[in-house]
């Protein structure tokens, strides 16, 4: 079974945990939504830490294709080529960290945004993990939905199915997978709780997560910013209250 996370702390741990090449495809989109230009994927390159030779040959095999240079930086820098550990390593944080130094602070504050969002998310999921992995209703049933609503891959989708006839088994395929899909989007969590509410027996569920969900992204992009002004001139920290433990659907 996954690994749950109970505190906010642990779970801001992720920020500055490191990255796998198994990422790349989430941080390049994490990078796209966050309004990066890819023009400046070399200089990117450079300031985490990868050699100007590492990066040359890349223009050269892909040359006019910054979309796939950029990808391609972000491979060598996950898979900490050249002196990318003595800038960081690969994690959240050193990226946020290269791109305040190239002055691309807007796209720096909407990373931070995300990936504290994502924090936020986990949280809520892993509040009622314990109780979805207890009550969770018709798991291949909602897995198929979750699979059509992009939530999950058709190869989670067949592992769901596969655990068949052990409802529990079932559950924990899932459960894990949804946790995966979380940590990439942050937006899936409330993609789950809506799936839930389409099933009768797990409408409880969904509403309660949803209602979380709702509660936590209610601060506005501009209350953040003004958050983070307030924490850098101040050197205090964010905090935010906890999801509250559900109960038991009756």
């Amino acid at each position: 079974m996954a690994t749950k996370t109970t505190s906010c702390s642990s779970s801001l741990s992720l920020l500055s945990s490191p990255l796998t090449i198994d990422q790349l495809i989430d941080v390049f989109n994490l990078l796209k939504r966050c309004g990066f230009p890819q023009t400046r994927w070399h200089e990117l390159g450079l300031t985490l830490g990868l050699h100007k030779n590492t990066l040359d040959a890349i223009e050269r095999n892909y040359s006019g294709d910054v979309s796939r240079c950029l990808m391609e930086c972000f491979s060598k820098w996950l898979s900490r080529a050249d002196n990318v550990d003595s800038k960081g390593g690969a994690t959240f944080d050193s990226l946020s960290d290269a791109l305040k130094s190239l002055n691309e602070n807007a796209v720096a504050d909407k990373l931070d945004h995300e990936k504290r969002n994502t924090v936020l998310a986990i949280e809520i999921f892993n509040t009622h993990h314990p109780l979805l992995s207890q009550s969770l209703s018709d798991p291949v049933n909602v897995a198929i939905v979750l699979q059509r609503e992009g939530v999950i891959t058709g190869q989670v989708l067949a592992s769901v199915e596969s655990a068949s006839p052990s409802v529990p088994n079932q559950r924990e395929v899932l459960l894990a997978a949804i946790l995966v899909a979380i940590q990439s989007k942050y937006s899936l969590l409330q993609t789950f709780a809506s799936v839930l509410c389409k099933f009768t027996d797990n409408v409880k569920l969904g509403i309660v997560i949803q209602t979380n969900y709702d509660k936590q992204f209610s601060i506005t992009a501009d209350e953040f910013i003004n958050i983070k002004m307030e924490q850098n001139s101040s050197t205090g920290t964010i905090t935010s209250s906890s999801p509250h433990t559900p109960t038991a659907p009756t």
